[in-house]
């Protein structure tokens, strides 16, 4: 074959990848096949190595193998091509396959090929389980027809003989190392498309084990022999298309072979196969949840047939003993549960959610065929049903014995019946939040935050998680808390409103429906519209600050409520995520709670314990002392310091800053710098006369030297020095990091003395922001609350994180004549949430509504316009 018809291959291949994008080739995977297939043959007819090795009686035959074999090439898939003997290699096998790959190689299209006998086929199959399923996948191109007949059926024979069980052991085996190693795609939002759980990995599963029980060839024969309903089969058709379609736009994209759906591409996917914004959702998410529907059908036709093999491989001898349940209508065959008659169903319609319940109780999987029945049969759910109290029941010890190791609840979901039961659950099926915060759909992510509660059921030796164990074990009525668990964002299924109190609006709606009384609805209630406020709170307010918890308890008023509240915001922050939760989030959220637990507890003795413990801690400082204070000095100056600050900070850190205070003298400010323990963060500790603007100052030396501010504390002493700690990245010369901080240390008694120093600083803060990929755009945010703190106004900015952030906002708060008291970073993944509590230079609080709204428009004045960018 000579160049020019390689050259050939790729121009027919390109025709077909523009007419895939026109939307005029629906069959690109078999006509890309096609292609190859007259591409080997012509170049094996022309080949003088193939027509030697017929002469010299060795002939040959050139056999497809993996998606190749299977018909199922996209643009950049790997070509696997076999060349095979029957009992010898000629030596000039080699020129053969010059012929047939190297010109493919030098059309940069990869391809891999083996050259082997039949008898190191056979050896090499049962021997390496990837080698075994090429063979499955195995068609003949070209070549002598008689030895691929020959190495099939010795394979199959020897398959069926020797083979079959581990064959299938094997099956199931690599499927959950698969698993494990790439993730599930129905949880996942950087789906991987082929190896992930409900990618296309787990389709191939499926036709091999029908290519093993009933040496099926072709997809059809799913449907013929029995592995399949027809409308399975439909479905899985259309779910294949589907992914085949996003696999070969990925691969148009990035220009090679890719099967992870990651966020840089999502959005030009969707785009490109026609998704746009629709009813306040974006194109990408709605793109994503279609996605997600068509991985979740293979996802479970693949457990399915798990399940089966699993059975195949155990011996059967007579027919299966058939146990009875505690419910008349559903029994157990081979640790399955079926209907007994699917006659009785359309009058004991009850018996739906009976097999759930047996399910959860005895931790046996429902059977593929009772999954179909009730598929079948949940349309016939009607108002009645859903009002039945004991079908409401019945539903309680479904969500109460749904566990991640034996998901009944999700088995619920993927039939859709729980969706009928619960008809507003159909608006947050396989819907997407389209960040990087959120890893599952919105269905998906509700029954793991009821799976994660029930978890807490067990104890465990790690003391966070006996906690929650503790917690768990006080909590009354828990069926109101799985129940708030399951719907605390059903709201998001109208993006047009606030999640939260859609939901609770919805929650009402559906409980009352199921029978709950006034009382346990609006216990309910109040969970779903409150389920983000305990996090919100920990993590975007100061809790060493006990007006803080005194403010959550307030709003929570019993410890009943407290304790049910925390395990759903616990569980709700699990079930989001690591980027939700992580040991910083976790800490926060339990110091928050046993704060506001101990204050609905004890009331006003929570004040005397943080006075006791105020004392305690000054004792310890005054045993900690240093050379040049008297104690009655000391005590003066730990009298005038604020009780938040002595109930945050440690004994020796206290002495420290003491140390700093008798070095400022009649400076404006004296600073420490010192490393962060494993870590490469540095602490500054600043002690300063309370000069207006003094922290916007410090923010913009920083800035001025490239040192990004983590976090910060601002605590008051007396009535005229403050003290800063900010956590910073240190400079980027760390050779020359002490005079850097010498320079900031010079530049710091510029700006407190001239106000016009750092303004030029203003000009480098950019005008347009573009959020990082793999977000949809939001617009910078700004929220003021009066309400929280008794001394403060807290000032939450949301936006995109930029380089002088910090020294944007506190510049525009100083010329508004705000004072920062202190700054607190809640970094939310796909924006940053900057909280700052301020007083005005007459140390008051923001008085008016109008004076609020120019506030917050001077600020966001002061941030980059958020833009998408250019494409």
């Amino acid at each position: 074959m000579d160049k020019l018809d390689s050259q050939q291959l790729i121009e027919r291949r390109n025709v077909l990848v523009e007419r895939f994008l026109k939307k005029r080739q629906p069959e690109f995977l078999v006509a890309f096949t096609q292609i190859l297939d007259e591409y080997f043959q012509t170049v094996f007819t022309k080949s003088d190595a193939a027509r030697t090795m017929l002469t010299n009686g060795n002939p040959v035959a050139l056999i497809a193998l993996g998606g190749y074999g299977r018909q199922e090439q996209c643009i950049h898939s790997d070509v696997d091509l076999l060349v095979l003997f029957e009992k010898k290699i000629p030596p000039n096998a080699d020129d053969l396959i010059k012929e047939l790959v190297y010109p493919l190689w030098d059309a940069r299209l990869e391809t891999g090929y083996a050259v082997r006998t039949i008898k190191e086929c056979l050896s090499m199959a049962w021997e390496q389980f990837d080698v075994m399923t090429t063979f499955l996948d195995a068609r003949f191109i070209c070549g002598a027809s008689h030895v691929y007949l020959l190495l099939m059926e010795r394979f199959k024979k020897e398959l069926n003989r020797r083979h079959l069980a581990t064959s299938l052991t094997r099956l199931v085996k690599n499927g959950e190392k698969r698993h494990t190693d790439f993730g599930d795609s129905t949880y996942l939002l950087e789906p991987n498309l082929k190896s992930g759980h409900g990618g296309l990995r787990d389709y191939h599963t499926l036709l091999w084990y029908g290519r093993i029980k009933a040496d099926i060839k072709t997809r059809k024969e799913l449907e013929h022999h029995g592995f399949l309903s027809h409308d399975e089969f439909e479905t899985l058709e259309e779910a294949l298309n589907f992914i085949w379609q996003v696999r070969n736009m990925l691969h148009y994209l990035t220009g090679r072979k890719c099967d992870q759906l990651h966020f840089d591409h999502q959005v030009e996917v969707a785009k490109q196969l026609g998704y746009h914004d629709k009813k306040g959702l974006a194109g990408v998410e709605i793109f994503l949840g279609d996605l997600h529907t068509r991985t979740d059908f293979i996802k479970q036709i693949t457990q399915v047939v798990t399940e089966d093999i699993l059975f195949t491989r155990s011996p059967r001898f007579g027919k299966p003993r058939i146990k009875p349940t505690k419910h008349p209508g559903i029994i157990i065959r081979q640790r399955r549960l079926y209907f007994s008659s699917v006659e009785e169903i359309p009058s004991h319609l009850e018996l739906l959610l009976k097999i759930f319940v047996e399910s959860g109780r005895l931790k046996i999987p429902i059977s593929l065929e009772s999954r179909r029945i009730v598929a079948d049969f949940a349309p016939l759910i009607d108002k009645g049903f859903r009002e039945s109290p004991a079908n409401a029941r019945d539903f309680e010890k479904i969500l109460a014995s749904s566990l991640w190791e034996f998901n009944v609840l999700f088995v619920m979901l993927a039939t859709g019946l729980l969706e009928r039961y619960i008809p507003e659950m159909s608006a947050i099926a396989n819907k997407i939040q389209y960040n990087q915060y959120h890893l599952f759909p919105v269905d998906k992510h509700s029954i793991r935050c009821v799976q994660v509660i029930n978890g807490f059921k067990r104890r465990k030796k790690d003391s966070e998680a006996d906690l929650y164990s503790a917690v768990f074990n006080e909590v009354r009525n828990r069926r109101i808390l799985l129940l708030a668990a399951l719907f605390h964002d059903i709201g998001k299924g109208d993006p047009a409103s606030e999640h939260s109190t859609k939901g609770a609006q919805i929650t009402a709606v559906i409980l009352k429906r199921l029978g709950y009384n006034p009382g346990e609805i609006q216990e309910a209630v109040f969970l779903v519209q409150n389920h983000l406020f305990l996090v919100k709170t920990a993590t975007r307010r100061d809790i060493s600050d006990e007006e803080t918890a005194v403010f959550c308890a307030s709003k929570i008023e019993t410890v009943s409520r407290l304790r049910k509240l925390y395990l759903l915001s616990v569980a709700d922050s699990m079930a989001t995520g690591s980027k939700a939760w992580n040991d910083w989030t976790e800490n926060l959220l339990r110091d928050l709670f046993l704060k506001t637990l101990n204050i609905l507890k004890k009331g006003e003795l929570a004040s005397k314990k943080a006075t006791r413990v105020i004392e305690a801690k000054k004792a310890e400082v005054l045993a900690l002392k240093r050379d040049g204070w008297s104690e009655s000095s000391l005590l003066r100056e730990l009298d005038s310091m604020a009780n938040r600050y002595l109930l945050h900070m440690a004994p020796d850190v206290i002495v420290e800053h003491l140390e700093l205070f008798k070095k400022l003298g009649n400076k404006n400010f004296t600073w420490k710098i010192s490393r962060e323990a494993n870590s490469d963060v540095r602490t500054v500790a600043i002690c300063g006369r309370d000069k207006p603007g003094f922290y916007s100052k410090l923010a913009g030396v920083f800035f001025l030297n490239n040192l990004n501010i983590l976090g910060s504390q601002a605590f008051s002493w007396g009535g005229e020095i403050v003290l800063d700690i900010f956590k910073v990245t240190p400079p980027a010369d760390r050779i020359f990091e002490a005079e850097k901080w010498e320079t900031a240390e010079q530049q710091l008694y510029k700006a407190l003395d001239d106000d016009t120093f750092l303004q030029r600083l203003r000009s480098k803060i950019p005008k347009t922001l573009t959020p990082p990929k793999g977000n949809i755009l939001r617009p910078n945010l700004v929220k003021i609350d009066n309400a929280t703190s008794s001394f403060f106004t807290i000032i939450e900015v949301f936006t995109y994180d930029f380089p002088g952030l910090l020294f944007a906002v506190t510049n525009a708060l100083y010329r508004q004549g705000l004072d920062v008291r202190m700054a607190m970073v809640a970094t939310k993944v796909d924006q940053v949430v900057d909280v700052f509590y301020v007083r005005s230079m007459e140390d008051n609080k923001i008085q008016s509504d109008e004076r609020a709204e120019q506030v917050k428009q001077t600020i966001l004045k002061a941030l980059p316009k958020i833009t998408m960018g250019t494409e």
